[in-house]
């Protein structure tokens, strides 16, 4: 995934297309300029907050004009949740295919919980695009991360125990996505990286404990 930082920086990683008749394909223009649109989608949102992450700035992001962005997106919705799509598509992988060779369940959450801190570490924006919308940015878009942290939560514990006596409701599950957030979006508040050993233990210890209690959950998250 594009990753970008603060305006210039989106334009940096992605690169400006030359000027002129440069012989590019059409569809690799078309690849480039939306990627470069999701880019700045992500660094206005973050800089800016939904609301205030108007077109001509997320345009101005990513280094293309306003005519373009309506080439691509109608709204700026639209853009946003195409942008969300793809950010979720690909911390959901990364996060999927982490821990696969680890035999006890908690050693797998664990090496998730990495695998997750490395793709937010990788662009700090992207904890304040995500999970920072405000409840003015309307109902589908607190919908739209909602969806994403439920998501989420699944991957990180798919796989957990079945032997337990009580195992965690769609209540508790809740409960545990709301606090998972809020500790990522203290931690991107900070500047996002790189994540503190504190911040990685106390979430292998969230996720952990509804599934194992809080004491065995605590012990796992400090094993080497």
């Amino acid at each position: 995934m594009a990753g970008t930082g603060k305006g210039g920086a989106g334009e940096e990683r992605l690169g400006r297309l030359p000027p002129g008749r440069h012989g590019l394909s059409r569809d690799f223009v078309a690849r480039n300029q939306r990627e470069r649109l999701i880019a700045g989608t992500i660094a206005a949102v973050s800089e800016h907050g939904y609301r205030d992450a108007s077109v001509g700035r997320i345009a101005a992001a990513a280094g293309v004009s306003r005519q373009t962005f309506y080439d691509y997106f109608s709204t700026k919705e639209e853009c946003y949740l195409a942008s969300y799509q793809l950010f979720e598509t690909h911390t959901l992988s990364a996060v999927g295919e982490a821990g696969e060779a680890e035999r006890g369940w908690a050693g797998k959450v664990t090496k998730r919980i990495d695998a997750m801190l490395e793709v937010l570490a990788g662009n700090p924006d992207l904890v304040r695009f995500s999970l920072a919308a405000p409840s003015a940015a309307g109902e589908e878009i607190l919908a739209r991360e909602r969806t994403f942290l439920e998501n989420l939560v699944g991957a990180l514990t798919y796989g957990a125990p079945k032997s337990r006596s009580h195992r965690p409701g769609g209540i508790e599950l809740e409960a545990l996505a709301g606090s998972l957030a809020s500790l990522l979006v203290g931690w991107g508040k900070t500047g996002g990286t790189p994540a503190p050993e504190a911040l990685r233990l106390g979430l292998v210890e969230l996720v952990l404990a509804p599934f194992l209690g809080h004491d065995q959950a605590a012990a796992e998250a400090r094993k080497d």
